[in-house]
């Protein structure tokens, strides 16, 4: 009765009180209200907890194992965000699985580019550790290539007299080269899953598949696949049925239509458009976190229409809600993103690189004693 009596108050105010009532609420609220309880402690993962009062209007636990004090944001990439008007205008527009450009956020939402570039990743690398295994089915296989690319960074030796015979050069290379970093794609015709993958740089070796192409990836199935050397040299080492065919002649074999990676190659040029238009360019830095966002886009995609083709039952897919679940349940996310620049000197230093430049985002400003090694840096340098 009381809610409906404020209600009826709110409608028959003028649309100036309506503003300010509607920016009070986005400070005062969170989309992730519904998973406010919590079910184990973050730290140990110990369910001995207990609830300890009420912090900004959501439940504060401790755990009576590891004695630490925590929240449902605790560990996930939540932590640590404020401006919560911004933040949700933020998310509505992130959920709404649109990547809007940084510069029309700033102006919409009256923070820093800064600030977005960092909420904005801090939510991607939370789909980071996503993962599809194949099993029983037929997989294309196939790769894309980008030149490597160090955008965003200083001191990286360009200067005004240089800087047009750099970009003459990035025009002029073409094919693999010891400039370009590889992105493996795989696409299961019965699952209709999507991964991408950022593998190394240069040519392809044998190796490089081998890293990708795990034990429990790919059980029971025929990978189709053009006829590299690489790939030809490990299916037939692992005894993995393969199928391959001429690249030159549009995916497809002479001796059996069926055997072609159209569909694969279709999502890697649509994963092109994306990066080289809609976001001009991407640092291979963060490659990783667009390509498993381009994935998780395609993932959802193809969970809407198997939903579709149910045409006798109800949908029950709620994009907001899953990926609300994706990011409160990933406790690697903060972590992975707080590691990125370290992770992409090693990167580079694995693949013969010595200039690594500067990063300009003062987030990275920590040791790496700061925030533990475990096993992101290559075997040989940890």
């Amino acid at each position: 009765m009381r809610f409906e009596k404020l209600r009826e108050q709110v409608l028959l105010s003028t649309p100036s009180e309506k503003e300010v009532l509607i920016n009070d609420l986005r400070d005062s609220f969170s989309v992730f209200y519904k998973h406010d309880n919590v079910s184990a402690c973050p730290y140990c993962t110990s369910k001995h907890i207990v609830k300890n009062g009420i912090r900004k209007e959501f439940h504060r636990y401790i755990c009576r194992d590891c004695k630490k004090s925590f929240t449902f944001r605790s560990k996930s990439s939540l932590r640590g965000i404020h401006k919560l008007n911004a933040w949700n205008l933020f998310l509505e527009d992130f959920m709404s699985l649109n990547i809007t450009p940084i510069r029309i956020l700033k102006q919409r939402l009256s923070v820093s580019e800064q600030t977005i570039f960092n909420w904005r990743h801090k939510l991607l690398a939370t789909l980071i550790s996503m993962e599809v295994k194949y099993k029983g089915e037929k997989v294309e296989f196939d790769e894309l290539i980008f030149l490597v690319s160090r955008k965003g960074r200083q001191q990286m030796g360009i200067n005004r007299k240089n800087k047009h015979q750099y970009k003459q050069w990035r025009k002029s290379q073409r094919g693999e080269s010891d400039h370009t970093v590889k992105v493996f794609a795989a696409y299961g015709r019965t699952s209709g899953l999507l991964e991408l993958h950022k593998s190394g740089m240069g040519r392809t070796r044998k190796t490089d598949v081998e890293e990708y192409f795990t034990k429990d990836k790919i059980q029971d199935v025929t990978v189709y696949c053009d006829k590299h050397p690489a790939y030809r040299g490990f299916f037939k080492d692992m005894k993995i049925p393969h199928e391959t065919f001429l690249s030159t002649l549009q995916h497809v074999s002479r001796d059996n239509a069926d055997v072609h990676n159209q569909t694969v190659n279709s999502y890697c040029k649509n994963f092109k458009e994306f990066v080289n238009g809609h976001l001009k360019g991407v640092s291979t830095k963060y490659m990783d976190s667009y390509l498993k966002w381009f994935q998780y886009l395609q993932a959802t995609k193809t969970e809407l229409n198997k939903q579709l083709d149910k045409v006798d039952q109800k949908i029950s897919f709620d994009i907001k809600e899953n990926l609300r679940k994706q990011i409160i349940q990933d406790q690697n996310g903060l972590d992975i993103y707080r590691r990125t620049e370290f992770n992409f000197t090693a990167y580079l230093r694995r693949n013969g690189r010595t200039n690594y430049g500067v990063c300009k985002n003062h987030y990275y400003n920590t040791t790496m004693a700061d925030i533990g090694t475990q096993i992101f840096l290559p075997p040989s340098e940890s």
